[in-house]
Order: C-alpha cells, then sequence, then structure tokens
C-alpha cells in the first residue's frame, strides 16, 4: 500500500493547478478526451443522457476522465462547475507519460476508475 501511496504523491504533484469560476464546463459529453482532472474542491454537476438531471457532487477528491483518455474515447458525460472548484488537470499525452514513469501507475489509475466508477454507475453507460 506505500507503494500506492507514493505513487499518488508523485502524480499529484504532477498535475497543474486551476480553479474553474461557476458555470464553467470542464468537458462536454461526446467531446474528445484531451485531459484528465482531479476534482479537489468546490461543487460540479456530472450530466449524461443516461441521467440528464445530473449528479452534484461536492464530496471527496475524485479523478475525471482517466477511462476515456486511456481508451482514446469520448466523453460519456458532461461535468460542469457549480462554484469555483480547484482541480488538478493533466494534459492527454502528459498524463499517458505519467503511466509509464511511475511503475504502479496503472494499478493506481485503474483503481481510482473503479472508485469513479462505483460513485456514477448511472453516468456510465452500460
Amino acid at each position: 500500500m506505500d507503494q500506492m501511496i507514493e505513487t499518488e504523491r508523485k502524480v499529484l504533484a504532477s498535475g497543474i493547478e486551476i480553479n474553474y469560476l461557476a458555470n464553467e464546463f470542464l468537458f462536454r459529453q461526446g467531446q474528445k478526451a484531451e485531459f484528465v482532472f482531479y476534482f479537489q474542491g468546490g461543487e460540479i454537476a456530472l450530466k449524461s443522457f443516461n441521467s440528464p438531471e445530473g449528479i452534484i457532487y461536492h464530496a471527496n477528491p475524485i479523478f475525471l476522465g482517466i477511462s476515456e483518455v486511456l481508451e482514446g474515447k469520448k466523453h460519456s458525460f458532461s461535468a460542469e462547475t457549480l462554484q469555483t472548484s480547484k482541480f488538478l488537470v493533466f494534459e492527454k499525452n502528459y498524463f499517458l507519460m505519467l503511466m509509464q514513469e511511475f511503475d504502479f501507475a496503472s494499478s493506481y489509475f485503474e483503481q481510482k476508475s473503479k472508485e469513479f466508477d462505483a460513485v456514477f454507475t448511472e453516468l456510465v453507460p452500460h
């Protein structure tokens, strides 16, 4: 487990911190995935065709867009800030480089992707 904690520390130190204002889209459903976002705080709405009413999220930090970037897919949901929110942002190519650079990155991101899926099952198309 220490290796996963160390991997998380290294990965998070590699992100660019950006504050988004209220009512800004991180990405829209169907948009090509060019970034991975690590939500650190604030409030966001996640919506999809499967869940048009959306989910309001303001809890624990969570990654958005991992599976889309890794699989080269378009976003399966939209993410919009509802209030000023803080993120770490990873550009796609840099993110993929991190996967190669850190020994436990693949396992770490697989775990984080599963955490997202567990929380947002109604957003993820089956």
